[in-house]
């Protein structure tokens, strides 16, 4: 029920033309940075996937059928099944060094402390990254897909998004990267009572929309971030079909994750502060990323910066 639920919000987003050329603008402008000789049929791939999305639901939301032409686009446009495509190959490579060592560079300006709990780890790159960078570092997450190298880090994989299995007090800071909207909202307070029991900190980073006109970073922001200050001009309700059509896009195709959990539990900034202050953590930074950079998949991202009450 969840997933048809999940579906039926990205069939309806793919109604609405203005939301669809604003995702495939972001999409393309996130991969002009990074396949070179290969943008133009990169940015093809784009276009015509976006078409044949939207085509499906011309007539109506049909999940059914997104379901079909997502799965023909895994199989015939981005091709993951063969590891040797140029796609694959490059969007490899970000994933294994790019992106890890962008993270790294930034987490070092705003880890509170030294050791660290990657809630939601996925492959573990990153973590792999950390534990080279003088971290000592423990994973979990609820699939495990990790890469060889960071199979050498503590892991413990969860049977659930609430059954974190690691001691009270044992890190100083849980590290939750754009991993809370993937979570059901029933599952939220628990998810983030027991982080809370966990480590003393959290260093959290979330797809979020509706900024307050004196977020700490967002003036500069807009004043590099042509993509910011279009999202930002949109309706908030277009705001949320933007985020989610980004997410569907970037986790079911470009990564080839059809199956994973995506609610669109999406909130405002000032919705994380209260919810997470109601769960034992107080925010004391919320510093603006908007569309970053060097990022292949963009998306109006925030950093959160919490402590426990």
């Amino acid at each position: 029920m969840k997933q048809e639920l999940a579906l039926r919000t990205v069939a309806g987003t793919l109604r609405n033309g203005d939301v669809v050329d604003f995702v495939k603008t972001s999409v393309k402008a996130g991969y002009r940075e990074f396949f070179g000789e290969f943008n133009d049929e990169v940015c093809g791939m784009v276009d015509q996937s976006f078409d044949r999305l939207s085509r499906s639901q011309c007539d109506g939301v049909d999940p059914a059928r997104l379901i079909e032409v997502t799965s023909a686009l895994l199989d015939d446009t981005f091709r993951k099944s063969d590891s040797s495509f140029w796609f694959s190959r490059i969007y490899h490579l970000y994933k294994t060094e790019t992106k890890p060592e962008g993270d790294f560079q930034t987490l070092q300006k705003l880890l509170p402390g030294k050791s660290v709990l990657d809630y939601g780890c996925g492959s573990g790159y990153l973590d792999a990254r950390l534990a080279k960078g003088g971290y000592k570092v423990f994973i979990t997450d609820v699939l495990d897909y990790r890469y060889e190298e960071a199979r050498q880090l503590p892991f413990v994989q969860m049977s659930s998004a609430t059954d974190i299995g690691y001691p009270d007090d044992s890190v100083d800071v849980a590290l939750v990267l754009a991993v809370l909207h993937h979570i059901n909202p029933d599952d939220l307070p628990r998810v983030i009572q027991r982080l809370r029991k966990v480590a003393r900190h959290a260093l959290i980073k979330e797809d979020t929309y509706g900024w307050p006109e004196r977020a700490e970073g967002l003036a500069d922001c807009l004043r590099t971030q042509v993509l910011l200050r279009t999202f930002l001009g949109m309706t908030l309700e277009r705001q949320q079909q933007v985020l989610a059509l980004i997410d569907f896009f970037a986790n079911a195709i470009a990564q080839g994750i059809p199956e994973m959990n995506m609610p669109f539990a999406f909130k405002t900034v000032a919705e994380w502060e209260q919810v997470l202050l109601e769960n034992g953590f107080r925010v004391t930074r919320s510093i603006v990323a908007g569309f970053e950079p060097a990022r292949m998949h963009k998306s109006c991202h925030v950093w959160l910066v919490c402590e426990r009450t």
